[in-house]
């Protein structure tokens, strides 16, 4: 059996904890095992993720030349090709990006199984209890903020520290966002990470429910989005700022969950 076969009978990997970057190899927060193993195996189903996006876009950019650069029709025509081929270009298109499809194919594998030896992993951490709890969030959650954030118990400045590592901080008084300059040192802002925590305030907010069957966050959500629509012009700006205080609740109460 080798490396792979092992990997597919059974996950996690059988690498075990693998070389950090240097300024990770001495930080505390990243030095535990099961978060060194968690960070490579979340960067592996992270690889087949971005791969697989890219090559969608390489199918959708031939289905807008098949349509004459009309996105619309070209949405409408990627659809048709995974679903029943009924647009009449469909057949055509299909050959041209039949290996686009095909390819597709072993990175969604690899992806469900890097997600599968993810919940295994997440299944040995402190706040495993909490995350099981909440409806919406779920070890896949869990396992994501702890590549990205690490060991919770490990920040020296608590709280404040986590949030700002998620890109949930205030700074200045102003949101944690890109900066240039001097001022992009002080917010540390991560794009890619936010989008991350973004991923999964908007997860858990679709999983709450609503009106009679609303989870706790959901209630969250509702009562700050009431406040913040008095307060901006336009209800999409209110859902954001809702949706980045529930997230902030959730990420306070993990920390909390985690640290006893």
């Amino acid at each position: 059996m080798n490396v792979i076969e092992e990997y597919e009978a059974t996950p996690p990997s059988p690498l075990g904890a693998t070389p950090l970057a240097p300024h990770e190899a001495v930080d505390e927060r990243f030095t535990a095992p099961i978060i060194q193993e968690i960070i490579e195996v979340w960067r592996a189903r992270q690889d087949m993720v971005r791969a697989e996006q890219k090559i969608t876009l390489q199918i959708k950019s031939i289905c807008r030349r098949f349509c004459a650069g009309d996105k619309k029709e070209a949405d409408k025509l990627y659809r048709s090709m995974q679903n029943g081929m009924e647009h009449e270009l469909a057949e055509l298109c299909y050959v041209s990006c039949a290996g686009l499809f095909e390819s597709r194919t072993p990175l969604k594998h690899y992806k469900k199984l890097h997600e599968k030896a993810l919940v295994k992993l997440a299944e040995q951490l402190p706040a495993i209890e909490f995350c099981n709890s909440v409806r919406g969030f779920g070890p896949m959650g869990l396992a994501a903020v702890a590549a990205e954030i690490g060991d919770m118990s490990k920040y020296h400045k608590g709280l404040d520290g986590v949030m700002k590592r998620a890109g949930l901080a205030v700074i200045d008084g102003e949101r944690q966002r890109k900066k240039a300059g001097e001022a992009a040192l002080l917010h540390g802002y991560s794009p890619s990470r936010h989008a991350i925590f973004w991923t999964i305030g908007d997860s858990l907010l679709k999983s709450q429910g609503k009106d009679e069957t609303a989870g706790p966050y959901r209630k969250i959500y509702d009562a700050r989005k009431e406040l913040e629509r008095a307060r901006v012009d336009s209800d999409g700006h209110a859902h954001n700022r809702a949706l980045r205080y529930m997230t902030k609740r959730l990420v306070k109460d993990l920390f909390k969950s985690w640290s006893l």
